[in-house]
């Protein structure tokens, strides 16, 4: 924006003023770029000066006359884009663009390339002045830039595909798992309660870890129907207290039927007594049966896998330790993302939905999940979750 001051010689030096005004043209003609002023005259702008460049990139014989209108000076093709381009200016005062192939205009290669200036006087436009380019690299930035939005809108579309395929895989996967695990489950416990007839004593310690293994089948199945509501945003839960001291006591308990003889399980309470929170019962046995099962999945070695329930201000936390592979600091931002795996390990099943789906829940609930790792040493998951409020102003 160009405000206009008064163009009268001063009297304390007139020749120098007279001087700076002659010399002024001789500057213009010398910039690289096109150079043009247009004056406001009842509602149309009408040229009043312009430079050789001007001229050259408007493809014109000679510098326009004095006094010509836009319609004069610019051709058919650009004239409305042109008068358009200097209404937006008279009505905004700000400075505006118009960008054109030189394709269009008899040109390959090349740009053409007006910004408009309003010039004030008296707090309205007065002139709009015009620069006027054209470059064959201003092209080149263009079609790169243009390359690169068709590429990234391209990477997004394919993205996008995949995380429809994804989900759509989820739910039939997940539909053809639960079937056959509640019949698998329903038929064991049968077995379990002797319906179907005596069970061998030889057969006796294989049925929990069937069970075990049938819970396993259960649990990913549900994780699988999880991650697509999610994804949907149509899971809701359905809260009610909940002992959680009771549920990660069970968890830890049903764990040790499918760890391997190297992994010591234990459970360390820390509060000793019933411990209330409001939440979705299932949903939280997948968050606490995760990080467990996660402990003991990358404990390749086995060792300790602990357990702790403690409280911490209004918020009950279960922290899960264990002395497995750990996790490198440049995989932490991947940790619970949706299918992806961190140190994959040949005999280690999983989907990659697990931590994903934990913490995903947890925040649900209002809690967490952080984790400290130190590669070769072992992991520290710790879940968060709010007390219920009885249980809050007790422990307060």
């Amino acid at each position: 924006m160009i405000k206009l001051g008064p163009s009268s010689p001063t009297p304390e030096h007139p020749y120098r003023d007279r001087q700076a005004v002659e010399l002024l043209p001789h500057v213009l003609e010398a910039l690289p770029v096109g150079i043009g002023l247009f004056e406001l005259r009842q509602d149309e702008f009408t040229f009043r000066y312009g430079n050789r460049e001007f001229a050259r990139v408007l493809r014109l014989e000679q510098i326009p006359a004095d006094g010509l209108t836009l319609g004069e000076i610019f051709s058919r093709d650009e004239h409305d884009a042109i008068v358009e381009l200097f209404q937006m200016v008279r009505v905004s005062g700000e400075p505006q663009s118009y960008f054109s192939a030189e394709g269009d205009r008899g040109a390959t290669n090349e740009i053409w390339n007006i910004d408009a200036y309003p010039v004030l006087d008296g707090g309205g436009v007065s002139h709009v002045l015009v620069l006027a380019e054209q470059s064959r690299e201003k092209l080149e930035v263009r079609h790169r830039h243009q390359q690169e939005a068709d590429r990234l809108r391209q990477k997004a579309e394919h993205l996008a595909e995949l995380e429809k395929a994804k989900s759509e895989f989820l739910r039939l996967a997940s539909h053809e798992l639960r079937g056959p695990a509640a019949t698998l489950t329903g038929y064991l416990s049968m077995i379990e309660d002797e319906s179907l007839g005596p069970v061998p004593q030889k057969l006796r310690p294989v049925v929990p870890v069937l069970q075990a293994k049938a819970r396993q089948i259960s649990l990913l199945a549900n994780e699988m129907v999880e991650a697509a509501r999610l994804e949907d945003r149509r899971l809701q839960l359905k809260r009610k207290r909940i002992d959680l001291r009771e549920l990660v006591r069970r968890t830890v308990q049903l764990a040790g039927t499918t760890a391997t003889p190297k992994h010591r399980l234990r459970f360390d309470d820390a509060v000793g007594r019933e411990l209330w929170v409001m939440g979705d019962l299932m949903r939280l046995e997948i968050v606490v049966n995760n990080l467990v099962d996660n402990a003991i999945k990358y404990s390749p070695r086995g060792g300790d896998v602990i357990t702790a329930l403690s409280i911490d201000g209004k918020f009950a936390l279960v922290t899960v330790t264990d002395k497995g592979i750990g996790i490198a600091a440049e995989d932490m931002s991947r940790l619970f993302v949706r299918f992806s795996r961190l140190n994959e390990l040949p005999d280690v099943p999983g989907t990659g939905l697990g931590l994903y789906l934990a913490r995903e829940l947890a925040r649900l609930h209002g809690g967490d999940i952080s984790v400290v790792s130190t590669p070769g040493q072992g992991s520290e998951f710790t879940l968060s979750l709010p007390l219920e409020a009885r249980s809050s102003s007790r422990t307060s």
